[in-house]
């Protein structure tokens, strides 16, 4: 199933539909990640497939039906905040990243949407630009948020200088 096969209102939004979206977006990888910190393996660099999406503070009105799909990026974004922190607290030095992989053109993305879609780029594009951008990464910018263009989200790393 298409994470946007159950795009509706959220008015139209059943129980299912909604927790879908929690499930494969949040709650699926934190703990697929709390199960890998428990291993207490030496990891370096946890990085999260989140989304602009996500940001309550670049919300667009335009993408209508989407709410389930953003809510819990949102929810994504947070929990990733709360885990960069409780790991900095038990001086872990594991990397804690959010990465928007950009406009990726796959068969996720194959949806019809009233505007124009702008800066599509391939899977391969997106995964080459995005391994630059983690391994450029270290330990102070664990809990932060960067694109694959390697730009900071400022929506979503407010305590960034």
């Amino acid at each position: 199933m298409s994470l946007f096969a159950s795009s509706t209102n959220i008015q139209d939004s059943s129980f299912d539909e909604f927790a879908f979206h929690l499930h494969t977006n949040t709650i699926g990888p934190i703990i697929t990640a709390q199960k890998l910190l428990q291993t207490n393996i030496p990891i370096g660099t946890i990085a999260f497939m989140s989304s602009d999406s996500g940001s309550v503070g670049n919300f667009h009105e335009r993408e209508d039906g989407f709410a389930g799909y953003a809510a819990s990026k949102a929810a994504l974004n947070m929990a990733i905040r709360h885990m960069a922190a409780e790991l900095k607290r038990k001086d872990d030095d594991t990397i804690i990243l959010a990465m928007h992989p950009g406009e990726v053109a796959t068969d996720l993305a194959n949806v019809q949407v009233p505007w124009q879609v702008q800066g599509i780029i391939t899977p391969e594009e997106s995964v080459s630009k995005m391994i630059d951008v983690i391994q450029s990464k270290g330990i102070q910018h664990s809990g932060t948020f960067w694109t694959w263009e390697n730009k900071v989200s400022h929506f979503l790393n407010l305590h960034i200088q």
